[in-house]
């Protein structure tokens, strides 16, 4: 999975690779994440070592073998991608506010994990991971 070519110049992007059973209001709250986040943090205040981010929540059914964890980090262009598989059945049975707490949980714990793996030179990993944490508690409570 490289969305390279797909991506969005904004720095931080997110999406979702869903299945058909998945309420539109679910798939509508990934993309505002990207939104609200991109108005609240300022991804070059951390350092230059990453110029975007691009995220996808996979919410496919467990048995769906096709869709798996995927973390890319381009050395080049400074892009990180992730792509990484959400709890189908607790989405499912989550309302949309239990939703939003889930997916903001999920989000700064994958991109916790991803950029410890990935090492990403001349960015503060800490102070991003901890800014992204306390910006999305006001997320989450938006109606």
């Amino acid at each position: 999975m490289n969305a390279q070519a797909t991506q969005q110049p904004s720095p931080i992007y997110t999406t979702s690779a869903i299945w058909h059973e998945v309420p539109d209001a679910k798939a509508y709250q990934v993309l505002q994440l990207s939104e609200f986040l991109n108005t609240k943090i300022d991804l070059k205040s951390f350092g230059d070592g990453l110029a975007r981010i691009w995220f996808v929540a996979i919410i496919m059914q467990p048995e769906d073998k096709i869709h798996s964890n995927k973390i890319v980090f381009h050395r080049k262009t400074n892009v990180l991608e992730v792509y990484w598989r959400m709890d189908y059945e607790r989405v499912m049975a989550a309302t949309i506010p239990e939703f939003k707490a889930y997916l903001a949980a999920f989000f700064v714990e994958v991109l916790k994990d991803a950029l410890e793996k990935k090492k990403v030179k001349g960015f503060d990993v800490d102070g991003f991971i901890v800014s992204i944490g306390k910006v999305l508690k006001e997320w989450i409570h938006l109606v």
